[in-house]
């Protein structure tokens, strides 16, 4: 594999499998209009469909450890909108076999994916009681479902997840991604409150 491609498989792993716990990546569909929004928080989380998200994100790993340059397709797929979100990830046959093995639609698979990535970033500004969750959920359209999900399951979220990314295949030991800092298993940990 060539250097840039375990770099850019290295932040594809990244991406999906420690983004759930830490909840940082923007939403996509925040520059793609309230339709998105609308969508994203309509999709029901549940522990079911969360493991298949996933399977599928691991799948999706094993599938770019095999094809560098199929991830290389994936570059800026956080940028655009569901509906190319969704044509991307069906116009790539292996891709979208990866995620319809584990029972997903690739739309549900993005659906699912925002609904995650929204609800985690809502909880993690709700959780120490700094910002109230009615307020979350007026302001960012965030479905009160999804927070009550997220924040009921925390911990069994960040052990599933981190039971999948010692399923995906890991970056070389000695790679070099551009000064990105090296995400560990003692990173999935939220620090101890004193």
């Amino acid at each position: 594999m060539s250097d840039h491609g375990s770099r850019l498989l290295a932040r594809v792993v990244r991406l999906a499998l420690l983004a759930l716990p830490l909840a940082t990546p923007a939403l996509p569909a925040q520059s793609s209009g309230d339709a998105d929004l609308k969508a994203i928080s309509a999709q029901t989380l549940t522990m079911p469909k969360f493991k298949q998200y996933l399977d599928a994100t691991v799948n999706l790993a094993n599938v770019a450890a095999k094809n560098p340059q199929l991830a290389e397709r994936l570059d800026g797929y956080g940028n655009k909108s569901l509906a190319e979100q969704v044509k991307l990830l069906e116009g790539i046959p292996q891709i979208r076999g990866a995620i319809t093995a584990t029972g997903l639609g690739t739309r549900d698979y993005v659906l699912t994916q925002g609904a995650l990535l929204q609800a985690g970033m809502a909880y993690a500004m709700t959780k120490d009681g700094s910002v109230p969750a009615d307020k979350v959920i007026k302001d960012a359209g965030v479905s009160r479902a999804n927070l009550e999900f997220y924040q009921k399951n925390e911990a069994e979220i960040n052990r599933l997840a981190k039971e999948a990314q010692a399923r995906a295949p890991q970056p070389p030991a000695d790679e070099d991604d551009g000064g990105e800092e090296d995400l560990g298993d003692d990173e999935l940990e939220e620090p101890a409150e004193e």
